[in-house]
C-alpha cells in the first residue's frame, strides 16, 4: 500500500508540474510571475519527490520492516541520501526531462489573425485621380480601415521603364517602399521567379471560384497563387456608327485592317482610313503584330503561352500563317487607305482613341476602357474581335519583405472583391475580373466583352518577358519598315536565346 501511495503522490506531482511548465508565458505581469516562480518550486520538488520515491520503493521493497521507521531516522536518511552526488545528479536530470517535457508539449501559439497596423503602399502603373474608379475603392478602404490607411505610389512611363521602376524597389537591397504591386500580368513570372513577391494565404481567401478561370490563372505560376486580378484586359473592335461604310461590326482581320477595310474607307470621303492603328514601337506593337499573326492561322505563339521553336531550340520557329499575318500587317502599315499611315509609327493605344475619336477611321482595336473616353465625340460600337486578341491586365501581388502580410492580403482581396470588379465595371469601364460581375452588370455591351474575353490568348510566358517583348517588337518594326513583314534570322535566334534563358 505504501509503494501504491507513493507512486500515486509521484505521478501526480510530475503531472502538475509539467503541466505548469506548459503553461508559463513570457509577460511579466504578477500573475505570470506568480505561476512561473510556483512552476519552479513544485518542479523541483518534483525531482527531489521523484529520486527519493523510487529509492524508497526499492529499500521498502527489499525490506518491508523499513515501513515501520521512525520519522526521526527517515528524516536522518534522507538528508544523508541528499548528500550523495550522485542522487543530486538524478535529481538534477529529472527536473531537466520534467522542463523538457513541459516545453515540449506547450500548444503552438495560434497564428496571428489581425491585421497589422500602419500604412499600406500601393505602386502602380496608374496616376488616378479623383474620379477614378480605382481611387475611389482606396478611399472607400481608408474609410473602413482608418489603421491601415493607402498611399498610392503612381510610376510613370510605358510598360518596361514601369517594370524597371517595380523591380528596383523590390529587389535585394531596393527602395522597399511598396506593400502591393500593380503588375502587368506578363512580369508574374519574372516577379515570381525572382523571389520579388510572396505567395499569397489561400487559407485566407474564399470566392476564388467566382473569378473567370482564364483570368485567375494569370496569377499562378509553378501551381503556387502569387496574386489577385485586378482587372483584365482584351482587344475590342470599335466601329464607326454613323457613316454607312460601318454600320456592322466586321467579321473578318481584312474588314478592319486590310484590303476591305481599305476599299471601305477609300469610298467614305469623310475619314483618312480605315484603321486607328497603334503601331509605335511600344508594347502595343507587340500586342497588334501576334494579333495579326493569329487573324491568319499563325501557330508559333500557343494560347496558353508557349513558343513554338524548332527541334535544336535555337530558333523561334514560325508557321506559314505566322509570316503571313506579319506580311499582311507590313503592307497594311504602307497603305493610305488602310492607315493613316504618316502617323502609325508614333501612334499608341492612347493616341488611337483621339484619332477614333476625331471621326478620322472607321475603325480601331483598343482595350475596353476606351469606351469610356468616346461617348458624345463619335457615334459607335464595339465587337468582339472575329480572331484572338491579346489578353492583357493587371494583377495585385504582395511584395515578399512587407513588414505586413496580412493587411497587404486583406488589401488585395478587397480590391478584386465581387463589390469592387462591378464598380471598376460599371463606373469605370474597365473589363472586371469577376464572373458576378458579366452577370450583374447594366452595361449593354457586356456580351462582347465576355465573347472577346474568352477568345482571348496569353502573350509568351516567361521570366524574361520584358527583354523577349523588346527584341520581338523591334524585329517587327524593322520587317514593318522594309515591307517584306519577315523577321530576320538573328531576330528569331535571339528570342529562342531569351526563352532558354
Amino acid at each position: 500500500m505504501l509503494i501504491a501511495i507513493m507512486l500515486l503522490v509521484g505521478v501526480a506531482v510530475t503531472m502538475v508540474s509539467t503541466i505548469l511548465v506548459t503553461e508559463v508565458d513570457e509577460s511579466w505581469t504578477p500573475g505570470s510571475v506568480t505561476r512561473g516562480v510556483l512552476s519552479a518550486v513544485l518542479v523541483v520538488f518534483s525531482g527531489v519527490y521523484v529520486n527519493l520515491m523510487l529509492a524508497g520503493i526499492v529499500k521498502v521493497w527489499r525490506d518491508p520492516e523499513s515501513a515501520n521507521r521512525s520519522l526521526d531516522k527517515t528524516l536522518k536518511d534522507v538528508r544523508a541520501w541528499l548528500g550523495e552526488t550522485p542522487k543530486r545528479v538524478g535529481i538534477v536530470l529529472t527536473v531537466v526531462a520534467i522542463v523538457a517535457a513541459g516545453i515540449a508539449l506547450r500548444p503552438s501559439p495560434p497564428p496571428p489573425t489581425g491585421l497589422e497596423p500602419g500604412e499600406l503602399v500601393i505602386m502602380t502603373a496608374f496616376d488616378e485621380g479623383a474620379s477614378d474608379p480605382r481611387t475611389m475603392l482606396v478611399e472607400l478602404w481608408n474609410q473602413v480601415h482608418p489603421a491601415n490607411p493607402v498611399k498610392i505610389v503612381p510610376v510613370p512611363g510605358e510598360p518596361d521603364q514601369q517594370n524597371a521602376r517595380m523591380v528596383n524597389d523590390a529587389k535585394p537591397g531596393g527602395a522597399h517602399e511598396a506593400d502591393v504591386y500593380v503588375l502587368d500580368l506578363v512580369w508574374l513570372a519574372q516577379f515570381a521567379e525572382d523571389g520579388y513577391i510572396r505567395e499569397l494565404d489561400r487559407s485566407r481567401l474564399a470566392g476564388l471560384d467566382d473569378f473567370v478561370p482564364k483570368v485567375l490563372g494569370t496569377c499562378s505560376h509553378h501551381g503556387k497563387l502569387w496574386c489577385l486580378p485586378f482587372n483584365t484586359d482584351f482587344g475590342l473592335l470599335y466601329y464607326r456608327t454613323d457613316v454607312p461604310a460601318a454600320v456592322k461590326p466586321p467579321t473578318t482581320w481584312e474588314q478592319y485592317f486590310g484590303g476591305e477595310a481599305g476599299a471601305a474607307a477609300a469610298a467614305t470621303p469623310s475619314v483618312d482610313a480605315a484603321n486607328a492603328a497603334a503601331l509605335a514601337n511600344e508594347e502595343i506593337l507587340t500586342v497588334v503584330a501576334l494579333e495579326a499573326m493569329w487573324a491568319a492561322g499563325g501557330k508559333a505563339f500557343g494560347e496558353n503561352g508557349d513558343v513554338a521553336q524548332n527541334e535544336d531550340k535555337t530558333a523561334v520557329q514560325l508557321g506559314a500563317g505566322d509570316e503571313i499575318g506579319l506580311e499582311r500587317l507590313a503592307a497594311a502599315a504602307h497603305d493610305d487607305d488602310v492607315v493613316v499611315t504618316g502617323e502609325v509609327r508614333s501612334t499608341t493605344d492612347d493616341v488611337a482613341v483621339r484619332t477614333f475619336a476625331d471621326g478620322r477611321t472607321l475603325y480601331m482595336r483598343n482595350w475596353p476602357v476606351a469606351r469610356d473616353g468616346l461617348p458624345d465625340r463619335v457615334e459607335f460600337g464595339v465587337a468582339a474581335p472575329p480572331t484572338p486578341s491579346v489578353l492583357g491586365g493587371q494583377n495585385l501581388a504582395i511584395r515578399a519583405g512587407t513588414g505586413k502580410p496580412r493587411a497587404a492580403q486583406a488589401l488585395v482581396e478587397f480590391l478584386t472583391g465581387a463589390s469592387s470588379q462591378l464598380i471598376l465595371s460599371e463606373v469605370g469601364g474597365f473589363a472586371p475580373t469577376r464572373q458576378s460581375a458579366y452577370d450583374n452588370a447594366k452595361r449593354r455591351d457586356m456580351q462582347e466583352l465576355r465573347t472577346a474575353l474568352n477568345n482571348a490568348r496569353l502573350r509568351p510566358v516567361t521570366p524574361h518577358y520584358v527583354e523577349f517583348s523588346q527584341v520581338f517588337r523591334d524585329g517587327v518594326a524593322e520587317a514593318i519598315n522594309d515591307r517584306s513583314g519577315r523577321l530576320k534570322p538573328e531576330t528569331l535566334q535571339r528570342l529562342s536565346e531569351i526563352l532558354n534563358q
